[in-house]
């Protein structure tokens, strides 16, 4: 018992160590301008900082979306989340046909040079696509 409640203690303090909520005051200058030249209209953003960057969250209908910046206001990926029905139709046939997993989370993500893909989460994995829907990895869920 005293394992099991310590391994869930670490376990909340790596995650708290990797991804902290910050004021919009903490967040340097470079990126907070970067991000607002990038999404203008956005209003309510929150921050985070992850490993040495500063990511920004939001909602547009119900559904969210992440950028991560660096220190300088270089782009570094984001994420947004989107309705499975929104996937290419060979994502979903690839899940059904190799895993028995309908996508019921995903995601489309440009990594820092711009390049999509799709992520279906289930069962604790990240399904990871290219920008076609074809299959690409198997990685932990964020």
């Amino acid at each position: 018992m005293k394992r099991l409640l310590l391994m869930m203690v670490v376990t909340v303090f790596a995650f708290q160590v990797n991804a902290q909520n910050m004021p919009g005051s903490k967040v340097p200058k470079e990126a907070k301008m970067a991000f607002e030249k990038a999404h203008p209209a956005v209003k309510n953003v929150t921050w985070e900082s992850e490993r040495g960057n500063f990511e920004a969250n939001w909602r547009v209908a119900g559904f969210d979306h992440s950028e991560l910046y660096t220190r300088k206001g270089v782009f570094a990926g984001s994420e947004i989340d989107i309705n499975p029905s929104q996937l290419p139709v060979s994502v979903n046939e690839y899940m059904l046909k190799h895993y028995r997993i309908k996508a019921k989370e995903a995601s489309v993500n440009e990594d820092t040079n711009h390049v999509k893909t799709y992520e279906v989460d289930a069962k604790g994995k990240a399904y990871i696509f290219d920008s076609n829907g074809k299959f690409l990895k198997v990685g932990e869920d964020d």
